[in-house]
């Protein structure tokens, strides 16, 4: 009798481990969810003002507005842009 005490025991904190571990799944989920659309936002957003730059461009022309150097600046802030939208495509596509 006091054997199956024993497993019985062994069974409770076993289910009780798998139900800690479960609950901080769910948890780790719900804050995942949460980033996950926080980086949509954030991507959104960046589309946004990409779109709206690229607008901006082709209506007034780039050779007009900036300088070489100015040009080359703007081309890096749009890289950058470009590369952190990738990794926020790459993080959802995960």
């Amino acid at each position: 009798m006091e054997e199956l005490y024993s497993d019985l025991k062994e069974l409770q904190v076993a289910l009780q481990t798998l139900l800690k571990k479960y609950n901080n799944l769910r948890k780790e989920n719900e804050f995942l969810r949460k980033e996950i659309a926080g980086i949509n936002d954030q991507l959104l957003e960046k589309q946004q003002l990409i779109d709206a730059s690229e607008e901006r461009l082709a209506t007034t022309g780039i050779t007009t507005l900036y300088n070489e150097e100015e040009r080359q600046l703007l081309q890096s802030k749009i890289d950058l842009y470009l590369k952190e939208i990738e990794k926020c495509l790459a993080l959802l596509n995960a």
